[in-house]
């Protein structure tokens, strides 16, 4: 926002006015390009943790297929432990008490086996669940993917545009700093380390910019003269509007 000024002010009051529109206007600008650049930075994170995601679903998937593969062997092993047991008892000659033993093995191995089959089956079924699930994860993240590309294009397209601003107006206040003296400008720079308006109004007999009262001699001066008068306060640069 431009500083609002009066006619009766000095010819370097304005242009130390038109000095300091621009440093606030780079200011803004700057600002702009800061929090563009957050945005930018937010939707590069959106997109990492949406690809995330997806592959997390896929290893949980490759987890599953292990782990199914797995109790498919261990069945596998029962199996052939049951039918050995089962030669051993149908062909060995053993005494009645190993024989009890052996019906014992294979009765608990193959209850274990049809647990283990009805867990392979169960896995199976969520295997097949788990697929269907990063089919369509897949399908919503080529989507999303897009849509974060299409933001990111236009949030680089902004940041592109602002800087070109950011330039121009450098540039402006570039040339406005020349048309200064080099003492009144080495001033006015010192000052804005401190303060974002270096240059402020009197209002009321009150500096506007540390919100303290001046002397009635500094608004006589400020009003009455063209040299560069400042509050006795905060050392801003005082005009009267």
């Amino acid at each position: 926002m431009k500083t609002e000024r009066g006619d009766g002010v000095t010819g370097e009051i304005k242009r130390l006015l038109e000095l300091q529109d621009k440093d606030q206007e780079c200011a803004a600008l700057a600002a702009q390009i800061k929090h563009l650049n957050e945005q930018r930075s937010r939707l590069k994170q959106k997109r990492e943790e949406e690809i995330a995601r997806v592959e997390e679903m896929r290893r949980a998937l490759e987890e599953l297929e292990r782990e199914s593969r797995q109790r498919n062997l261990e069945v596998d092993d029962l199996d052939m432990q049951i039918h050995a047991y089962q030669k051993q008892l149908d062909e060995g000659i053993i005494s009645f008490k190993e024989m009890e033993a052996l019906r014992e093995k294979i009765a608990s191995q193959k209850k274990r086996m049809s647990e283990m089959e009805d867990e392979a089956l169960m896995l199976m079924d969520r295997i097949v669940e788990e697929k269907e699930n990063l089919i369509r994860a897949e399908k919503d993240l080529e989507v999303r993917l897009s849509e974060l590309d299409d933001e990111e294009e236009k949030l680089a397209a902004h940041i592109s545009d602002v800087k070109t601003a950011l330039s121009a107006t450098e540039t402006a206040r570039k040339e406005i700093a020349g048309q200064l003296s080099p003492s009144l400008l080495a001033r006015y720079e010192n000052l804005r380390r401190n303060f974002p308006d270096p240059v402020v109004p009197i209002k009321n007999g009150i500096c506007t910019g540390c919100n303290l009262r001046v002397s009635g001699h500094t608004v006589e001066r400020a009003r009455n003269t063209a040299e560069i008068v400042t509050c006795e306060n905060c050392s801003r640069i005082l005009y009267i509007r």
